[in-house]
């Protein structure tokens, strides 16, 4: 993770350079959630996650769901950057504040969220399939684009 935070920091310094800190941070944001988000819709509607299909493994679901995380780390070079570039020096540190709480709620609401909607017997312990996973992903897909098409259309804009 530290590797790959570091390549990514060092690429939009290098990127903001080039084409502006506005544009970088807005593809950046909009990459790192879209292209997760394709990944998962694809793996939603995969009928077993326990192989491919066709014996590869750069399209078996573990590899595409990691691949999936990994793009979305690039997220590290919009929002993760620099407050100070989203908000004035005044409200730097609510944003930055906000969005990790933003993140930790989600996160804890997610789990239970999910949760119960693979535990088809309420209550009872249940072995889970791949299509199981199928509106999870698909939500988590759709909050993901939304999220980062508004904030890379709305970054350092009214």
């Amino acid at each position: 993770m530290c590797l790959i935070g570091v390549s990514i920091g060092v690429g939009a310094d290098k990127l903001s350079a080039t084409f502006g800190s506005r544009l970088t941070r807005r593809s950046l944001q909009f990459m790192s959630g879209v292209g997760p988000a394709m990944i998962l819709v694809y793996l939603s509607s995969l009928a077993s996650a326990s192989s491919s299909g066709d014996g590869t493994m750069f399209l078996s679901p573990a590899f595409l769901f990691g691949s999936a995380q990994t793009i979305s780390a690039v997220s590290l070079g919009a929002v993760s950057v620099s407050h100070l570039e989203v908000a004035t020096p005044s409200k730097a540190g609510a944003v930055y504040a906000l969005g990790n709480v933003f993140a930790a709620i989600s996160g804890s609401i997610t789990v239970t969220l999910f949760g119960f909607f693979l535990d088809k017997d309420y209550g009872q312990q249940v072995a889970t399939t791949a299509s199981d996973f199928s509106l999870p992903f698909q939500i988590v897909a759709l909050l993901s684009a939304v999220g980062s098409i508004y904030y890379s259309l709305s970054i350092e804009s009214d």
